[in-house]
């Protein structure tokens, strides 16, 4: 009797006389997580860039302890956060920041300040392709000059993306 035969008569095949060749899992889940991996990572950087809100900053400003000077920035909003980029497209702060709703973004987007006498504050970022903005979470040092002066707010009007 053939091996056809006994499979149809309720038998099994003998092992290894089947004909195909097997393919181990490895050797087909590598080049698949290599594809996953490439077209995220070629995908990522295009997705964070169309978050983000171009604009001339006229003052210094503080953001996670650290103060920037006067200049051109992209802060670019992420899920859950707001990265901010210099004008050489370098990063040069990520933080974290709670989803708002209430105000409109603008045509090219705004960046809001609280400002009080000499330091300003990144306090939220409204990106045009995103429909909620993001809210800085309040520094300490802000939380103690709210105590001793009322502050200012500041909107700067993003920039037209250049193309």
């Amino acid at each position: 009797m053939s091996a056809t035969e006994a499979a149809t008569l309720g038998g099994s095949k003998p092992a290894g006389k089947s004909g195909k060749r097997r393919i181990s899992m490895k050797k087909q889940t590598l080049p698949v997580a290599g594809l996953c991996l490439a077209i995220g990572l070629a995908v990522a950087p295009a997705y964070a860039q169309s978050g983000g809100v171009q604009a001339k900053i006229p003052f210094n400003f503080t953001v996670a302890r650290k103060t920037f000077p006067a200049g051109a920035y992209t802060m670019i909003v992420g899920s859950h956060q707001v990265n901010i980029r210099d004008a050489y497209g370098r990063k040069i702060a990520m933080v974290l920041a709670n989803e708002i709703s209430g105000r409109s973004a603008a045509a090219n987007g705004q960046i809001i300040f609280h400002c009080y006498s000499e330091h300003c504050f990144l306090s939220e970022v409204w990106s045009p392709t995103h429909e909620n903005g993001r809210q800085l979470l309040t520094p300490r040092s802000e939380g103690d000059l709210v105590k001793k002066e009322s502050g200012k707010y500041f909107a700067v009007l993003g920039a037209e993306p250049q193309k």
